[in-house]
């Protein structure tokens, strides 16, 4: 269950994952839901699961790019913060999705992070050479 939501945005020239991060551990946010994302991106470079054990191929994206949806959690592993987001970005010709590395803002970026009542912890899986949720 969410204890509360939180809305805040992300400004231009700001690096998306970084202001998530900052604004989590500024609030306390130690466990929770990435709801919604919305805006635009200059950038970004998303990874791509490839094999197992983590095996990522990365790709680079310009823009501007309008971020069409995002969703992802919050959880700690040990005492570092996680923020784990996937994205879908478009332009008037494309759309592309993954595993979001890094994104530079356009204009803005709207972030909805739900709060949970209740812990979210990774933990390093050897199969699958990632950083996964503890179920």
């Amino acid at each position: 269950m969410f204890t509360k939501i939180h809305v805040f945005r992300v400004k231009p020239r700001q690096e998306i994952l970084n202001e998530i991060t900052r604004y989590c551990q500024e609030n306390r946010i130690h466990s929770g839901v990435v709801i919604g994302l919305i805006g635009s991106v200059d950038s970004a470079k998303l990874n791509f699961l490839k094999a197992l054990p983590g095996k990522y191929e990365t790709e680079t994206y310009a823009g501007p790019l309008e971020i069409v949806c995002a969703q992802g959690s919050v959880a700690l592993k040990d005492e570092d913060l996680i923020v784990h987001i996937h994205i879908q970005l478009s332009s008037q010709q494309s759309c592309w999705g993954g595993h979001l590395v890094e994104a530079k803002v356009f204009s803005t970026a709207e972030v909805v992070i739900g709060e949970l009542d209740c812990p979210l912890y990774r933990y390093s899986d050897e199969y699958t050479g990632l950083n996964e949720l503890i179920s």
